[in-house]
């Protein structure tokens, strides 16, 4: 039978313990502050997944700011934000500037995507536009063009099935990945042939709020836009899609051919994190796990874009793992 003193005993020990689990629990909940930025591009897909995570970690105080993908590197590599997203690969430039940081990072890729030419939706000509003839509209060359039909002035028979009314060009601001893309995908290729600078007009409406453009371009009566799939995918029945010929046919960036690499304007988004942060702050593996996660993946579907393949997302969860493994410094 148990004493009084040895149940009192065994009280306290119970305490304790209880206690100690408690405190566990609590040492393992992630708190403190998260900065996110990066791609404008990546922001609906990022929104949703955070809107997950802090109902699973209310301690912490997530911001979710994307500046564009330019920003967020700088950003990334100064040591502002230990992790950011991207439409894009790092530049050279880019990579040095981590490097002499003392930044180690690693680059996930978390979705596919696609930067996509579009007009109003009341507008029914151009159906498909040729590398040719996005050169001619939103090439170095065609600064001041202000008609579709015009884009022969540029190449001669590139106004082939282009409507006779006004033009103007309305993207995404300079820190874009989504313009960058657009240069390296649809202008550099022409740019090359012609002994041209790759780079856009200088003229084209930059709008830094990505979610604008929509907007600017109901406005402009009859312009061109381009965006990311994901971002213009939001619009809806604003804004009509259209095909691009990249040499081999008209495509329209759909499922099948985006993930095929079919569509000539595809691309991957990523996430770069600082490895050696991640180490060290729950929250910030929380969130990248978030990210990753089966859930997390099938939400670039949810916003418009298109999530990976089960195989290629197990294989950036795979190199996740071993980023966070201790032996991966040896």
């Amino acid at each position: 039978m148990t004493s009084p003193r040895q149940l009192r005993a065994l009280l306290a020990i119970a305490v304790a313990v209880a206690v100690a689990v408690g405190c566990a629990g609590a040492d393992d909940e992630p708190t403190g502050s998260l900065r996110v930025a990066g791609s404008t591009t990546l922001l609906p897909m990022l929104s949703a997944i955070a809107g997950d995570y802090a109902a699973a970690h209310p301690l912490v105080n997530l911001d979710v700011e994307m500046t564009g993908t330019g920003d967020g590197f700088a950003l990334f590599c100064d040591g502002m934000v230990d992790v950011t997203g991207a439409s894009r690969e790092m530049t050279a430039r880019e990579r040095e500037t981590c490097i002499a940081s003392g930044v180690q990072f690693l680059r996930l890729t978390v979705a596919h995507d696609a930067v996509v030419v579009f007009t109003k939706a009341e507008m029914a000509q151009p159906a498909c536009l040729t590398r040719e003839q996005l050169y001619a509209l939103l090439g170095p060359e065609s600064t001041g063009i202000d008609r579709w039909e015009a884009a022969d002035e540029v190449i001669p028979g590139s106004a082939a099935g282009l409507p006779a009314e006004a033009f103007v060009a309305i993207g995404p601001g300079e820190s874009s990945g989504t313009k960058r893309l657009l240069v390296d995908l649809a202008i550099a290729p022409v740019a090359e042939e012609r002994g041209r600078e790759a780079a856009l007009r200088p003229d084209y409406v930059a709008e830094p709020r990505e979610q604008q453009i929509a907007n600017r371009l109901a406005g402009s009566g009859s312009g061109l836009g381009f965006a990311g799939l994901a971002r213009a995918s939001q619009w809806g029945d604003r804004v009509r899609l259209l095909a691009v010929d990249g040499g081999e046919g008209c495509v329209a960036p759909d499922l099948a051919d985006l993930r095929s690499g079919d569509y000539p304007l595809g691309r991957l988004l990523y996430l770069y994190v600082n490895v050696a942060a991640a180490r060290t702050d729950p929250a910030l593996r929380a969130f990248v796990d978030a990210v990753l996660s089966e859930r997390g993946i099938a939400t670039a579907t949810a916003v418009g874009g298109v999530a990976l393949a089960t195989g290629d997302a197990e294989a950036q969860r795979a190199a996740w793992r071993r980023a966070l493994a201790p032996e991966a410094d040896g």
